[in-house]
């Protein structure tokens, strides 16, 4: 893996999650625990650089990695955060992120 940027430009990113283009990798045949409904859903996982973005998909890529009975939680990545850290109001917060996931 020593070839993929470990940052790529939000163009790429947004085209690589799209599938409009390969993904810089993509981890095939494993099985994403989903956060929400805690089912084991079988997908693809795509990756630009260092950053997740796409789940829940086929996605074609320039490395493909054979996860085939793995299970992966992406969604477990760096999931906690303190509001007061922000060093703005609850309600401010809110309207920043909440249209970003």
């Amino acid at each position: 893996m020593t070839d993929i940027s470990p940052t790529a430009a939000l163009a790429d990113r947004i085209a690589q999650g799209r599938g409009e283009v390969p993904a810089d990798l993509v981890l095939k045949g494993g099985r994403v625990f989903d956060l929400i409904t805690g089912d084991l859903v079988e997908t693809d996982v795509a990756i630009c650089g260092d950053t997740i973005v796409g789940v829940f998909g086929a996605y074609e890529g320039r490395q493909v990695l054979d996860v085939a009975g793995q299970i992966l939680v992406p969604g477990f990545i760096d999931t906690h955060l303190h509001i007061e850290s922000s060093l703005v109001t609850p309600h401010e917060f809110d309207r920043c992120v909440t249209r970003a996931g």
